[in-house]
């Protein structure tokens, strides 16, 4: 039989003992106060913890004479020194993207749809033609006003000639040159309305829809087509207002995209709402962001990150080693008993929690040897033995 099992047995043999002795006294005794009952149970601690001691030692003196039973008998966990570190605290929201230049292409004049120059998708440039509506009334007008300014400048010269010479009446010169004026301002605005019915781009872009047909009916302010451009987004976060005091315009924020999984970026804060929503107490808040490879669309699900909290050396410590009980929040740490190392619940005052980890106010100093593994199998006071990661 060797030694970690005598010792075993020896404790066994004196726990009993003081159970029986236990027995005996309460039979001799009989407390009938509340008072004794409590004399009597502090004595019995006092017992154990003394019986404790003396395993402990014995405990010690095993492993020090080399018994490998006695080692690999305490629970193995594993450790790290407690330090201080960064702690940045951020709380997210979700936005959407827009792009900064679109444009609902819609003409200025009603009329028949003539034609549609572009299909979707086609590339455009500024000032091209997308399409026309039918004009074939203000073309007949023109025409018309055209054979008439023909005469009446006719008319003018003449006698604009005879006036000069002194010949005829100032009412007709007069008249001949009011006619000229008019029909020249009448054949300006037939050319204005016959420009009107022309739809040019009024950005760089790409034709992402279209909303009509040739030959249908379209009215100033119906939509025929829509064009974006893709270079530059827009995205745009309700924010809670009770996170106002965070967010400013410059403020650095990280980005991400559910679309895009492992894509981040810092972005500046681009424009805050002044204007609380009363609907859902929230504020507008906007980032700007350049679209390389056009690889964000308007619409799409975006992930705004922003920081609420910063400590430069802060105790942190993972949110997963954090227990609680009774008297509330808890990490096991390592102390010494009797030479040899046992776990100690250390309680805590948590503060803000961030990503996995948890700032510390108060509960832990720099230091601390922290139970970062085996924490789940320990209860107070339970033998240890340390290992490495």
């Amino acid at each position: 039989m060797n030694a970690f099992k005598i010792k075993q047995k020896l404790l066994v043999v004196a726990i009993l003992t003081v159970i029986v002795a236990s027995g005996c006294n309460r039979t001799e005794e009989s407390p009938d106060s509340a008072a004794a009952i409590r004399e009597q149970i502090s004595q019995y601690r006092g017992q154990i913890n003394e019986l404790t001691i003396k395993a402990n030692k014995l405990e010690r003196q095993l492993i020090e004479m080399g018994e490998a039973d006695a080692i690999r008998n305490r629970i193995p966990v594993s450790v790290r020194e407690v330090g201080r570190e960064v702690f940045v605290n951020r709380f997210k929201v979700s936005g959407t993207a827009e792009a900064v230049n679109n444009a609902i292409i819609s003409p200025e004049t009603s009329g028949n749809l003539a034609e549609i120059l572009v299909s979707k998708g086609d590339a455009v440039r500024k000032g091209l033609v997308l399409a026309r509506l039918s004009t074939n009334v203000i073309e007949r007008n023109i025409e018309e006003v055209k054979t008439s300014l023909a005469l009446a400048e006719t008319v003018y010269e003449r006698q604009k000639r005879l006036w000069s010479q002194e010949i005829g009446s100032e009412i007709q010169y007069l008249e001949a040159k009011n006619s000229v004026q008019s029909l020249q301002k009448r054949m300006q605005t037939l050319e204005s309305q016959k420009d009107m019915a022309v739809m040019r781009s009024p950005i760089d872009g790409f034709v992402d829809e279209t909303f009509v047909k040739r030959g249908e009916l379209v009215m100033p302010g119906s939509p025929v087509m829509e064009i974006v451009n893709l270079e530059d987004m827009y995205i745009n976060a309700e924010v809670s207002e009770a996170y106002l005091s965070y967010v400013e315009p410059g403020e650095m924020v990280t980005l991400r995209f559910p679309a895009w999984p492992g894509f981040e970026m810092e972005v500046p804060v681009h424009r805050v709402g002044h204007v609380i929503n009363p609907e859902n107490r929230t504020f507008r808040m906007q980032l700007k962001i350049s679209n390389q490879q056009d690889r964000f669309k308007p619409n799409m699900m975006a992930n705004v990150s922003i920081k609420s909290h910063y400590i430069e050396e802060a105790i942190v410590v993972p949110t997963m080693l954090i227990g609680f009980d009774t008297q509330g929040h808890y990490v096991f740490t390592v102390t010494e008993r009797d030479g040899l190392p046992v776990a100690r619940k250390s309680y805590l005052e948590r503060g803000a929690e961030a990503e996995g980890k948890t700032l510390i106010k108060a509960g832990l100093n720099e230091g601390d040897l922290l139970i970062s593994k085996g924490h789940h199998r320990l209860s107070e006071g339970d033998a240890i033995r340390i290992i490495q990661e």
